[in-house]
């Protein structure tokens, strides 16, 4: 079944913005940039494959299991920060970016598997 934090998380950085502080704005995106994968059972983490002077970020589980958590904004401030960019930067760089929410990965991934295994209605049961 997969890790579906890691695999939402994953979406809402590389389908977002596209750049973060620090980005060559010049370049195209790279569809496979991130990899997010669990380390524990409390923290999951982010390679950037974009930037490997930066090491993997990690972040905590809890953070991605609140559906109103926004992935995008949380990364670029984290980003921002390493790479030496005010606040004030960081915010200037996110003006136009709303970034998308963690939503409910796991209630979603629940609802598929049991439409996809539940009995038809003129099946017994």
């Amino acid at each position: 079944m997969g890790d579906p934090l890691a695999e939402q998380a994953e979406y809402l950085l590389q389908v977002g913005t596209g750049q973060f502080p620090g980005d060559d704005i010049h370049r195209t995106g790279d569809p496979r940039r991130f990899h997010v994968f669990c380390v524990s059972n409390y923290e999951h983490a982010t390679r950037d494959h974009e930037d490997q002077r930066d090491p993997e970020t990690t972040i905590l589980t809890s953070h991605l299991m609140n559906p109103q958590f926004c992935l995008e904004g949380w990364y670029s401030k984290h980003l921002g920060k390493l790479r030496g960019y005010t606040a004030e930067e960081i915010q200037w760089v996110r003006r136009w970016q709303a970034g998308s929410v963690m939503g409910n990965p796991l209630g979603q991934l629940v609802t598929e598997f049991l439409q996809a295994n539940c009995p038809d209605e003129g099946d017994l049961v």
